[in-house]
């Protein structure tokens, strides 16, 4: 039963089909537990990339009494080569990782250390990883790790000690208390100096040698001007809405004609669209005229307030640029 099990196991080695011919090795070495049928049983599936299962079948073949040395040379080689695959893997993976998520990355490097204890500079890569990832224990922990096992050449060493350093300086500093910022003083608030109108003389001290009294400042009013603007140009606005909507009334009444229904109760004046875009038309004028006529007629009666609320135009005697002459000013 092991021989043919064992002759098919060669038979899907020499076609390809390894992971069969592990299979038929494997059951032939239970049938009988021959040290060559686990041998043939590791390296099919080591060549079928069943690699983890092609580890576990070498180190059993190792660990059999009275196997061949010779193929327990060549397992031992081939157990390291997979070992190496299997780091590489790893640090591959880790390296495609660390950019985008420096934590699993991190991760993959402390396995992969794992796996080759004797890689000390895996362990520097986790330490890196991880302080990328802002895990600053993590990485702290991992380079006294590093700078306890590596040797004093090692090329990553000055740069571990480095990082250790500048974390230790930085932990040290946030943990010092930081002194409270003193609150800036708030500026004086400026006064302004209150003016004072200007003082002028009565007409009478000036112009027929009356008395030399100081009159009293006249009050100040406002100008009168904006007033009549606003009553000037409102009634022009409101003349010129009246105008555009009665220019507007021919077209309405043409328009309602052109709708009016015939005897048999069809509408022969205008089309559909000609009667949609006169009413367009039409009613966007309305809209301009009413607009104008309202804004205008507001705008003049804020102007005819205006005027009733400023007193008058007043005529004040001002000293001129000596006291040998007078000028005369209008003020609104």
């Amino acid at each position: 039963m092991a021989v043919t099990l064992a002759k098919q196991a060669t038979k899907s080695f020499e076609t390809g089909d390894f992971a069969r011919a592990s299979e038929f090795y494997l059951a032939a070495w239970r049938t009988d537990p021959k040290p060559d049928f686990l041998f043939g049983a590791a390296r099919s599936a080591h060549l079928g990339a069943l690699n983890d299962k092609a580890v576990e079948l070498y180190q059993q073949f190792l660990a059999t009494e009275g196997a061949d040395p010779e193929r327990q040379k060549r397992a031992k080689e081939y157990l390291a080569e997979l070992e190496r695959a299997k780091v590489q893997s790893r640090v591959a993976e880790a390296e495609r990782t660390q950019r985008d998520d420096p934590k699993v990355a991190a991760g993959l490097y402390l396995d992969a250390f794992k796996l080759a204890p004797n890689e000390l500079v895996l362990l520097f890569k986790a330490a890196v990883a991880e302080q990328s990832a802002h895990d600053l224990a993590a990485a702290e922990r991992l380079l006294r790790d590093y700078l306890a096992k590596a040797p004093a050449d090692a090329p990553d060493r000055n740069q571990a000690q480095a990082r250790l350093d500048s974390m230790t300086r930085k932990a040290k500093e946030d943990a010092e208390p930081k002194p409270e910022p003193k609150p800036e003083p708030k500026p004086e608030p400026k006064i302004a100096p209150i003016p004072h109108p200007p003082v002028l003389p009565r007409p009478d001290a000036v112009v027929g040698g009356g008395s030399n009294d100081i009159a009293k400042p006249a009050e100040l009013t406002k100008p009168r001007w904006p007033g009549w603007a606003m009553v000037g140009g409102g009634t022009v606005l409101a003349i010129a809405g009246l105008a555009l909507y009665a220019a507007t009334t021919p077209d309405i009444s043409a328009y309602n004609k052109g709708i009016q229904k015939d005897a048999s109760g069809q509408i022969t004046g205008l089309s559909s669209q000609e009667a949609q875009a006169q009413a367009s038309s039409i009613n966007a004028r309305v809209g301009v005229a009413w607009a104008m006529t309202g804004v205008g007629a507001a705008a003049a009666g804020v102007g005819a307030w205006w005027l009733l609320t400023s007193p008058p135009n007043a005529v004040a005697i001002v000293p001129g640029p000596s006291w040998t002459g007078a000028g005369v000013a209008v003020r609104f």
